[in-house]
């Protein structure tokens, strides 16, 4: 990104709203044509500004990318406004609080959640970027383990293992039913609570190794018949 030019609060603003027009512009095509078939040119058109205004903000298309993901780690990053709502001890509504978060993504911008596999594949420092602040999530349920298990015998990899797998179950379906669109999937038709609460159900189950109480379930309390 790159920044030029009068630094006046009137010309800040008007940079402000061009750089969102441009951002929003962005993430519409991405949703609708995806990244590898993005071009500077349809944002611009799209946005309704001159192709130099494009380059006056942003050194170049990647650049701009990587502005609209960061937006959205920092959405998955802000833990403590996703668990504004959650009582302390209540791990149920935590895990459904995060989940909504990630359905709530997938559902509104599923070129943008496809645009981040592509830029982990494509982009190392992305990779590692979006690595990280993944880990730092988990980490908020591995560092808790030894307090809300004390009896258990897992080492800090057992339990880093335990967590990866579980969370990685919940990725695989938000990017089946939203990116890939697996018809068996999409004919369940669930709303986005609907989803986060199964998502967050199946993790507390294989955390927890029991049902969420039932007290807590709205749409997935037909996750309590199955039992042996």
């Amino acid at each position: 990104m790159t920044t030029r030019g009068d630094t006046s609060p009137l010309r800040r603003q008007k940079g402000e709203l061009a750089r969102e027009r441009l951002k929003s512009a962005a993430v519409t095509l991405l949703d609708g044509v995806g990244y590898h078939q993005l071009r500077v040119k349809d944002i611009t058109t799209e946005a309704g500004v001159a192709a130099g205004l494009f380059h006056h903000y942003y050194s170049g298309l990647d650049a701009l990318i990587k502005e609209i993901l960061e937006d959205h780690i920092a959405a998955f990053e802000a833990t403590e406004q996703i668990e504004r709502d959650v009582s302390k001890g209540d791990w149920f509504s935590r895990l459904r609080s995060h989940y909504r978060v990630a359905v709530q993504a997938h559902a509104a911008h599923p070129g943008i959640m496809r645009c981040i596999d592509q830029f982990c594949v494509d982009d190392p420092a992305f990779r590692a970027r979006w690595q990280a602040s993944y880990n730092r999530r988990l980490k908020l349920l591995t560092a808790v383990f030894p307090y809300v298990f004390p009896a258990s015998d897992l080492s800090e990899n057992e339990v880093n293992l335990l967590v990866y797998a579980l969370s990685g179950i919940g990725q695989d379906v938000l990017r089946a039913y939203y990116i890939e669109r697996q018809p068996d999937l999409v004919a369940l038709g669930l709303q986005e609570e609907e989803l986060a609460e199964w998502l967050a159900a199946l993790f507390y189950r294989g955390l927890f190794a029991c049902n969420p109480p039932r007290r807590l379930l709205r749409h997935a309390d037909k996750i309590l018949c199955l039992k042996r």
